[in-house]
């Protein structure tokens, strides 16, 4: 190689096989204001090219394996050498008193459990956290162990920044990921808020269970199991029953509700692929609905 001229392919790093792809192809990632306070902390943090090199690592797959546990994030990555890199990230967790404490909290205040258990994190949450002295995210990169090979990293290279930005999407799925890295699963957190509270008064299965004429809908007539009779259509199917029946004008909705498939390991993003799936469904099934096919 002529003097002078760097390599560039010696930084390239070596192709993963079935490695976790980001699903977010731009600069930035999350939807909600959690991922984002998260990756503020990161890009606040000047690290020059290592950066967009990090992006690139976990949008082209080199992240292998991830582990979340509680307080600590582990990761596999293809660097660009043979052996891949072993990262871990730990997180200081918060004591059983501070959990005991902050699921009081939460257990007066309805409008919290709800946006957790639907997946949301109300943003004056934070106050609650800060209340019991103790920070949800972490305040600068500082704040979090960092090793790489079991060597500590002072400034995440640009393998710990990819692990960065598969847990963003994560985070931007399931917000309870960052209790467990405080050191709290969901189901003990919502065990907890539950164990706060008083016991309702349980009421006759038959008074939560009727229709509109006061009719015990337990005591409808059930669907034969016969398939045979089922396929068939023995029993009568009136069109009142069957409601507005047309193709969803926006398809796999409750997928797209739902978000993309998590540490997804595909070529193709779940979701664009599974949009074609939907539509074809949907079609299909009022051709068969209407009896042309």
């Amino acid at each position: 190689m002529p003097s002078g001229k760097i390599d560039k392919s010696a930084s390239k790093p070596l192709t993963a096989k079935g490695g976790i792809r980001a699903q977010t192809k731009s600069r930035k990632v999350g939807k909600n204001w959690w991922t984002k306070r998260w990756m503020g902390v990161l890009e606040n943090y000047y690290m020059g090219a290592e950066l967009p090199r990090g992006r690139a690592y976990a949008q082209a797959g080199q992240v292998l394996k991830i582990n979340i546990g509680h307080g600590l994030v582990s990761a596999v990555v293809q660097g660009t050498r043979k052996t891949p890199h072993k990262i871990t990230i730990k997180f200081k967790p918060a004591s059983k008193a501070t959990w005991a404490k902050l699921a009081k909290t939460l257990a007066g205040e309805a409008i919290y459990v709800a946006k957790l258990l639907s997946g949301q994190m109300p943003e004056y949450i934070e106050e609650v956290f800060s209340q019991l002295g103790m920070s949800l995210f972490p305040e600068d990169i500082k704040d979090l162990e960092m090793t790489v090979d079991n060597k500590k990293m002072v400034t995440p290279d640009k393998s710990v920044i990819a692990v960065y930005y598969l847990l963003a999407e994560e985070f931007d799925r399931d917000p309870f990921l960052f209790m467990k890295l405080r050191g709290l699963d969901r189901e003990k957190l919502i065990a907890a808020i539950g164990a706060s509270k008083k016991k309702p008064v349980r009421r006759k299965a038959d008074y939560l269970i009727g229709d509109f004429h006061e009719k015990p809908m337990n005591k409808e007539v059930a669907l034969t199991e016969n398939p045979i009779e089922f396929w068939n259509g023995a029993s009568p199917v009136y069109e009142e029953h069957l409601g507005d029946v047309r193709i969803p004008p926006t398809p796999g909705a409750l997928s797209k509700h739902l978000g993309h498939f998590p540490m997804w390991r595909g070529e193709e993003r779940f979701l664009d692929a599974l949009e074609l799936v939907y539509k074809k469904a949907s079609t299909n099934g009022m051709n068969v609905f209407l009896g042309d096919w």
